[in-house]
């Protein structure tokens, strides 16, 4: 189309550093047309004043080469890279030709007179942030003007003022129409910013919704962990008393008693210790979530502290007819960690690999060992049951995941457990990994260094 090649030409006179910004590039496209188009409007009246003029003297001359040198500003910004300057010297260009215009040839009636208007519309267009330097030189060029028409009494008639009507008649067209044109830009560009302003007062008005919003979700937020406090003690304490009654009683049957009442008393306990291990992992999740969690880094026997874990699961371990193995290769010696969590973690594992296995084997391992920086411990779970699918290990480790919806039929839980293992070793600064193969079993590895990284720094 004419226009996009249009558009192109004036672009070619535009440097790259103009044209990353839309309202830079538009005013320097208006720069430039009115540039190339502007001195068109002077032809009409320097050729009449050429006409007309019986002496061509220097005040002529300097107006033509002043007017001409209109149409070398765009090529100017080419090659000097910078508006500013330019639009100031167009400003001072185009005042200083206007009073001098209007002062020899017409006075007030002079077809120069229309441009000392554009020529301010030009300064404030183009230096709107130099508001103060524009009306400064305007005001020193009117002055200039009104000086010399004090000194010198009267305007020079060179022309005599009834023939330049028709002239000016053009020439005040011409400053209206060049007006004009910036004017069309300050619409367009009101408009824009306009279009720009309701779009703010809906962002505005979008995020004051999102605070609500977000100030809704914190209170919610609060209000779930109060509620959660309270369910922690409401449920834990009943749970604790089946599951130690059951026990006082598991203790106190006579042996050759009626076995029915012993599986019935096994069975309350083993789903109270379930029930527990599930009320357990989703009060304990959000904590996590939430960064509520307080580990408490102390050195600690590791030695004591696994024969503790030992004893603690080997019932829970052992339920489904599996053989409990508890290995440790060499001393393990003391380690900087929370013994509370790192109990937790293990407990989790151990139950699993309990619920999983049946009549298997299960391996509870511990060895310490010298990494390239720091001394770490790898304490693994392994067992020969069920196994896990290869594409559920890659989420096995989000909330609420299930190896299969068969194994979550068969087996229950809340999918949390291991969730809840995985963040709480990454808080101890190690980690949980997983190696598993269907029908062949599991091995939960954790990985804790034997000192915090600060303290292994320090020392």
């Amino acid at each position: 189309m004419f226009s996009d090649k249009l558009i192109r030409i004036i672009d070619w006179f535009i440097p790259a550093e103009l044209r990353i910004n839309t309202a830079n590039l538009w005013r320097a496209r208006i720069f430039v047309i009115s540039h190339l188009i502007g001195p068109f409007s002077a032809v009409a009246i320097l050729g009449y004043l050429y006409r007309s003029l019986a002496v061509h003297d220097f005040v002529f001359w300097l107006i033509c080469a002043l007017c001409v040198a209109f149409w070398l500003l765009p090529f100017a910004l080419k090659r000097m890279r910078t508006l500013t300057w330019l639009a100031l010297f167009s400003f001072c260009d185009l005042t200083f030709v206007s009073f001098l215009g209007s002062f020899f040839y017409g006075g007030v009636s002079s077809p120069f007179l229309p441009w000392v208007l554009v020529a301010l519309l030009i300064g404030f267009f183009y230096l709107g942030d130099r508001a103060f330097l524009v009306v400064s030189i305007f005001g020193a060029h009117l002055a200039a003007f009104c000086i010399a028409y004090v000194l010198n009494g009267s305007f020079p008639e060179r022309v005599p003022v009834e023939e330049l009507s028709t002239v000016g008649m053009i020439s005040a067209l011409c400053a209206t129409l060049y007006s004009s044109m910036m004017a069309i830009y300050y619409a367009y560009v009101v408009m824009d910013q306009s279009t720009l302003r309701q779009e703010i007062e809906k962002h505005l008005v979008t995020a004051a919704k999102l605070r609500q919003a977000k100030e809704d979700a914190e209170s919610a937020d609060e209000a779930k962990a109060v509620f959660l406090a309270k369910m922690n003690h409401q449920l834990r304490t009943p749970l604790n008393a089946i599951i130690g009654y059951s026990e006082i009683l598991l203790e106190e049957i006579e042996p050759n008693a009626n076995s029915a009442d012993e599986a019935d008393l096994k069975t309350i306990n083993s789903a109270g210790r379930h029930l527990l291990s599930l009320v357990s992992d989703v009060l304990y999740m959000p904590k996590i979530e939430a960064d509520n969690v307080e580990v408490s880094l102390r050195p600690i026997d590791l030695d004591r502290c696994l024969d503790e874990v030992t004893s603690t699961c080997r019932n829970l371990v052992s339920q489904n007819g599996n053989e409990f193995i508890l290995e440790k290769v060499g001393t393990l010696g003391v380690i900087q960690t929370d013994e509370t969590r790192l109990r937790q973690i293990l407990i989790n594992l151990l139950g699993n690999a309990g619920k999983f296995t049946k009549n298997g084997k299960i391996l509870l391992r511990a060895k310490r060992v010298a990494a390239q920086k720091h001394a770490q411990v790898i304490i693994s779970v392994e067992d020969n049951g069920i196994g896990i699918p290869a594409e559920a290990i890659a989420g096995l480790f989000t909330n609420f995941n299930r190896a299969s919806s068969v194994t979550a039929k068969s087996y229950g839980g809340s999918g949390l457990g291991l969730a809840v293992s995985h963040q709480l070793a990454r808080l101890l600064n190690g980690d949980l990994l997983v190696e598993s193969e269907p029908g062949r079993g599991s091995i939960f590895t954790v990985q804790l260094p034997v000192a915090t990284p600060v303290a292994a720094e320090a020392a």
